[in-house]
């Protein structure tokens, strides 16, 4: 398991929306979604972030996040990824681990205490 002190801003918010959207049953989802919800989130981060965060950017998350186990991409039982070239994604970690890991990072605080 990845050490989430060494995340980006970016990849941290990717994180929450990818647990948040689990929570309501909404995993896996594909990056669109995924981003979405992020650029709902944009206004609760506790910090100076300029406009929104873009799909290419929780692309770019996600396919790190995935690298280091902290999101998995959904599969329908067969060797390939759901969606072929729109690959869906579900969290890898529990809420519970990420609340606890991200806990220190007050700009996420509003956030945190939706999950």
């Amino acid at each position: 398991m990845a050490d989430l002190d060494s995340t980006t801003l970016t990849q941290r918010l990717t994180l929450i929306s990818v647990a948040q959207l689990a929570s309501k049953g909404d995993t896996p989802a594909h990056a669109g979604e995924i981003s979405r919800t992020c650029a709902r989130h944009v206004e609760a981060i506790d910090a100076d972030v300029v406009g929104s965060v873009s799909e290419a950017a929780t692309t770019r998350a996600l396919n790190e996040l995935e690298a280091e186990d902290l999101v998995r991409m959904a599969t329908d039982g067969s060797d390939s990824p759901v969606g072929k070239g729109r690959p869906e994604y579900e969290p890898g970690l529990d809420t519970s681990t990420l609340v606890t890991a991200l806990d220190d990072d007050d700009r996420l605080d509003e956030l945190l205490d939706r999950l």
